[in-house]
């Protein structure tokens, strides 16, 4: 512990502590083996930032931000996760026989001397905040972590075949630590980098594993073909599936905590030439609980918004497709109405996130629960708010129209491009004009938009054909902006997405027009008319704003007219 009293007598010298609170700090410090800053930051003694202030300009120990310096993957490998989460560390730069570490606690000269000793570098300390360097090491020690499981099954394993009927049960038990350590790797790093999905692709000479970040598919790692058959046996173990058939399309589900944080992981199989493909959607319950203010609206969508939601019954849709958000959206409004004065029942498949005080039915197909039977039933519950996950055929199209007609408010997703387009898909589902024009209130259709990284965000100077594209006036715009790429981003530019609207209000002159059949195109040009925005025209608006790039409005809106 000498260090560490070298640390707090440096600190007691400069006044930025007394010797009293120091003493303290080192009999909580005996009791409890935590890091003395730590002690001195909880007890309210000194700041994190005082510390680094007074280590940077009076011992002249640099000060690295570690979300803008760009880490070098090198000078990872050089130090074991073990020693970087013991000392709370991370090697950031290699230069000639100098490795730079960022060290929560710089004048730890016992975690210098393991770096040194590990590294056979001479060490140049840095200092940063331990909770940057924590997530750091989450984010750069996690693909060693799954990379190196992979190395350890392959050396318990050296006689590993695809058949895996032919193996000796010693075999099958060596493997499953590491197969575990594996997939648990491949889910944390997946939770870390926020991917949406997971695609593990089994390929003739080797396993191609990917993430889906924002939208955007990544590769993130290969590993050798012969790990095919224990990885997606195990995620079968997890997801109650059969492991023992390959043939068949499957479908299961797991749980995965990880920081306190409770995931939901469907999983999928395919079968393909080359075998099983497995897709694991990961979704985060806390994640679908937002406020609208949230969601991304522009003022005058937030307002269409308000009043389709105040509306005390009829149908309320919302469009898109897969993974536009729409359930967040649909959970946003069930929170706002969630008022404890009414009875809300929803029927889903499955149910994402739970939400007090509201009646949550998930569809069991096996069962003979679809979403029709759960509806027939629901009615007879006395319900003022009904909300079903999808509509996906006229029976159950039809029950919600009922619904709405005899006064309740209904909620649902639909699969369209645009809003007026769930118009015309109710009547393809063989929905009378009639039925439609009188029940239904609104539709919100939505998309997701990257948003640029605000640690590498740079103006620049648009050119006549971006402006023109956006629909705007030279006088308009005189800048626009992207994202450079950074460590924070991992160099993409982006972090983060929002939505972008479409918000159509079933008034009086449109319910005429859907009386007399009216084409979606006719449809939509009457809800310009009274002030809707499209899609383009809402991306438009963020990339004035500067929330994204041109080049999300192209590849989002690319296919709108």
């Amino acid at each position: 512990m000498q260090i560490k009293k070298r640390l707090g007598e440096f600190l007691v010298e400069t006044g930025l502590i007394t010797p009293e609170q120091l003493q303290k700090a080192l009999m909580l410090q005996k009791s409890s083996g935590k890091k003395l800053g730590e002690i001195l930051v909880e007890q309210g003694f000194i700041t994190e930032d005082q510390i680094i202030e007074v280590l940077e300009f009076q011992l002249g120990i640099p000060h690295v931000k570690l979300d803008r310096f760009p880490i070098e993957q090198d000078a990872i490998k050089l130090v074991s996760e073990n020693i970087a989460k013991r000392h709370t560390l991370l090697p950031i730069k290699i230069e000639h026989d100098k490795l730079y570490v960022a060290m929560a606690d710089p004048l730890n000269i016992f975690a210098i001397e393991d770096v040194q000793i590990y590294s056979g570098k001479n060490v140049q300390p840095a200092i940063a905040k331990s909770e940057d360097i924590k997530k750091q090491i989450d984010k750069y020690y996690g693909k060693q972590e799954a990379l190196k499981a992979a190395e350890e099954f392959k050396k318990e394993n050296k006689f590993f075949r695809l058949d895996r009927n032919k193996q000796s049960k010693e075999q099958d038990d060596s493997a499953s630590a590491p197969i575990v350590k594996l997939v648990n790797s491949v889910f944390e790093q997946a939770i870390i980098q926020r991917a949406s999905d997971i695609h593990i692709e089994p390929f003739e000479e080797e396993i191609i594993i990917k993430f889906r970040i924002d939208g955007i598919l990544y590769e993130i790692m290969k590993t050798e073909v012969e790990l095919h058959a224990p990885l997606v046996a195990r995620i079968k173990v997890l997801g109650n599936m059969d492991i023992a058939e390959k043939r068949i399309p499957q479908d299961g589900r797991t749980s995965y905590n990880y920081f306190d944080r409770e995931y939901d992981m469907r999983i999928s199989t395919l079968p393909t030439v080359y075998g099983e493909k497995v897709v694991i959607r990961i979704a985060d319950k806390k994640a679908f609980l937002k406020e609208k203010k949230d969601l991304g609206f522009l003022k005058q969508d937030l307002d269409r918004y308000d009043k389709i939601i105040s509306s005390p019954h009829g149908i309320i849709l919302v469009s898109g497709p897969t993974g536009s958000g729409k359930s967040t959206t649909l959970y946003t409004i069930l929170r706002e109405l969630n008022t404890g004065t009414k009875n809300i029942i929803t029927v889903e498949d499955p149910v994402e996130s739970t939400i007090k005080g509201v009646n949550q039915v998930e569809i069991n197909q096996k069962a003979g629960l679809t979403f029709a039977t759960a509806l027939r039933s629901i009615l007879r519950q006395d319900p003022d708010i009904i909300m079903i996950g999808e509509i996906r055929d006229k029976e159950t199209a039809e029950i919600a129209v009922r619904a709405a007609i005899t006064g309740h408010l209904v909620l649902s997703t639909i699969h369209t491009n645009d809003a007026p387009s769930a118009v015309t898909r109710l009547v393809d589902m063989g929905i009378e004009n009639f039925l439609i024009s009188s029940s239904l209130v609104g539709v919100i259709a939505q998309r997701l938009v990257r948003k640029i990284c605000p640690h590498c965000k740079e103006e620049y100077v648009p050119d006549e054909a971006e402006v023109k594209a956006l629909g705007f006036d030279a006088s308009e715009i005189d800048k626009l902006y992207k994202g450079k790429g950074c460590v924070y981003c991992g160099n993409k530019g982006y972090i983060g997405r929002t939505g972008i609207y479409e918000i159509l209000i079933v008034d009086k002159n449109l319910r005429n027009y859907i009386l007399k059949s009216a084409s979606s195109d006719e449809l939509k040009d009457l809800a310009l008319q009274n002030g809707m925005l499209t899609l383009k025209q809402s991306c438009a608006q963020k990339v004035k704003k500067g929330e994204t790039t041109f080049e999300e409005f192209l590849r989002v809106t690319y296919s709108m007219e």
